[in-house]
């Protein structure tokens, strides 16, 4: 099954929402709401970034009243089951911030962590019932990067266990650890991995929060969830202290309600290039390209073809030029599970063993098998193969580099026409999966029953910052809702 088609869809819907099994395992959030002034705190959580720091500027509000508000809005909106924890020490830490408008943009500010990346003051978990009182030694680089820049870390929030790389039989955004996590939007599948982080954002949990991906695990929530997603050019941002999947496809990658707040998270975590800022072609200076390869449109659902058809008229309409663009049959042929499979278990071995619980796959399916029904009610057989397979390390690279080579030179020989690749939602994973290529997903569509689809623009290697340049002119055109 597609992860659009009509069976995939029907059996993710009876997943979430019919009867989602709750583990023994599960954290509930016991924290009691934070005192703030209501109409105050419909302010804060109705503000992008800037807004924020323009509230403590003219002394509407203080860092503390932010951190309370979002603090607040995680419980109020705990049903969604998107965040697994809480940081209990946010307010204190908000308190002793001070303004300055030579600080980062996030300073102060809190933001959203998928349950993946390591944190030394909460559990890292990645979901699974094993990992329920994991603590790290030290914070990922990309945490560490966002403390120094002065952001505050809120929480972490639920994804499809292990990434969605446990079984084939998941459902996502089910974790042993966190539950369930429910599409704001309504019985829609939530999308995975970064189910949690997607939800958070689109319900003002936080301004912004990072998801990480390794195929389609940014792109495909944001979609299904109405906000913005980044999945940047591979090795832009640190995999440091980050649980794997791949490390020929793993990155972590900003979420958020604005291109611009995508913007400011991405540049706190990553040293990139250049500023958006830097960039100032308007949206007429650039040439389109609408992917029409038949192993994207031939998987459409109803009404995707009117949405993308949509989309390419508003920028027509904006003067910018627009193309279809079919790539090689070939560039859709790719195999990376098995470079997925191999690199798993290599991957946790090597994450863990320089930790305090130096598990392996190996111990994570034994300890799952004991009580499949409570810790892996939806099996784990990706684990098993993982564990089993036969695979050597040189026939993964070759894969791999075999892999980058198709995607990429049928990905630069469309580049030579056009200056961006278009497409909804995840239907290109397998190519910016697998050359490595920076790829942002925009609201601004639904379908007739309300549920969210994103526009996804895939663009050249990093290219990332362009890229959102082309997304905020695209958002301030405003197609769409």
């Amino acid at each position: 099954m597609t992860f659009n088609s009509d069976a995939y869809l029907k059996n993710q819907k009876m997943k979430q929402f019919k009867k989602p099994p709750t583990s023994s395992y599960k954290v509930r959030l016991k924290a009691e709401r934070q005192e703030v002034d209501s109409e105050l705190m419909d302010r804060i959580l109705s503000s992008d970034s800037e807004g924020l720091q323009a509230l403590v500027k003219t002394n509407q509000a203080t860092y503390a009243d932010i951190a309370k508000a979002f603090y607040n809005r995680v419980l109020d909106t705990r049903g969604t089951q998107a965040v697994i924890t809480l940081n209990e020490s946010i307010i204190e830490e908000a308190a002793a911030c001070v303004y300055n408008e030579k600080h980062d943009p996030l300073y102060g500010l809190p933001v959203l962590i998928k349950d993946n990346i390591q944190t030394v003051n909460m559990p890292t978990t990645a979901g699974a019932a094993i990992l329920k009182d994991f603590y790290s030694k030290e914070d990922a680089e990309i945490i560490q990067a966002l403390k120094e820049k002065g952001a505050l870390i809120l929480g972490k929030t639920n994804l499809s266990e292990w990434a969605n790389f446990m079984t084939t039989d998941s459902a996502n955004g089910y974790s042993a650890i966190g539950g369930q996590t429910k599409n704001p939007f309504g019985p829609f599948d939530v999308g995975g991995s970064s189910s949690g982080s997607a939800v958070a954002v689109a319900e003002h949990m936080s301004p912004v929060a990072i998801g990480t991906e390794t195929a389609g695990s940014i792109i495909y929530p944001a979609s299904q969830n109405g906000v913005v997603g980044l999945k940047p050019t591979l090795t832009t941002v640190s995999q440091d202290g980050i649980i794997p999947i791949a490390k020929a496809h793993d990155t972590a990658g900003p979420m958020a309600n604005t291109v611009k707040d995508c913007y400011y998270l991405f540049k706190a975590m990553a040293p990139i290039e250049g500023r958006l800022d830097d960039f100032s072609k308007p949206l007429d200076a650039y040439t389109f390209g609408e992917l029409t390869d038949q192993a994207i449109t031939g998987t459409y659902r109803e009404e995707d073809a009117s949405v993308i058809r949509t989309f390419t008229d508003g920028l027509k309409e904006a003067g910018a030029s627009c193309e279809h663009v079919t790539l090689n049959e070939e560039a859709h042929n790719v195999n990376f599970f098995d470079v997925l499979i191999y690199q798993f278990g290599e991957g946790v071995r090597e994450f863990f063993k320089r930790t305090d619980q130096p598990i392996t796959l190996e111990d994570v399916f034994k300890f799952n098998e004991q009580d499949p029904k409570d810790r892996v009610p939806y099996g784990q057989d990706l684990i098993e193969k993982s564990i089993r397979h036969d695979f050597s390390e040189e026939t993964i690279q070759q894969l791999i580099e075999k892999n980058r080579s198709i995607t990429k030179d049928a990905l630069d020989e469309a580049f030579q026409s056009v200056d961006f690749l278009i497409t909804l939602s995840n239907y290109a994973t397998s190519l910016y999966a697998t050359s490595g290529y920076p790829a942002l997903t925009l609201p601004g569509f639904k379908r007739e029953t309300g549920e969210p689809i994103g526009v996804t623009i895939i663009g050249k290697a990093y290219q990332d910052v362009e890229l959102l340049h082309v997304g905020q002119l695209i958002e301030q055109l405003g197609v769409g809702w």
